[in-house]
């Protein structure tokens, strides 16, 4: 079973892989970057979900995947305080009948400006 590097076009490339699929099942991970300036989107967490929920259904549509097609979601958000605001954005992107499982972690983020980042197990 081979493993292959995915993902969608970026303006501003980054040194991590935006998706990696081995077999029919896909790794990847979204933030609220912009991807041709790097910049961070958006100052609420509503926002930043957004974002993150539209970045990474790009980068499942480029990988020939959909969000119906997940299976595992880990939301790392930066304060019990984000978890509503999350939830309202985050649940508007999945069918009833499609919402994969989840875990919700509270923790530091590598930058500064970020309130969440979701890790996503997808199939194809």
């Amino acid at each position: 079973m081979g493993r292959t590097i995915l993902g969608a076009p970026r303006k501003k490339p980054t040194k991590n892989a935006q998706a990696v699929k081995v077999g029919n099942v896909i790794y990847t991970a979204g933030v609220p970057f912009n991807w041709d300036t790097g910049e961070v989107v958006g100052k609420t967490i509503q926002e930043q979900t957004k974002q993150t929920m539209e970045n990474i259904k790009t980068t499942l549509e480029a990988c020939r995947s959909s969000m119906d097609n997940i299976d595992k979601c880990t939301v790392y958000v930066t304060s019990m305080d984000h978890v509503a605001g999350m939830n309202e954005v985050y649940y508007s992107y999945f069918s009833p009948d499609s919402t994969p499982t989840r875990a919700c972690i509270i923790a530091g983020l590598a930058h500064p400006d970020l309130m969440l980042e979701i890790e996503v197990i997808a199939h194809v």
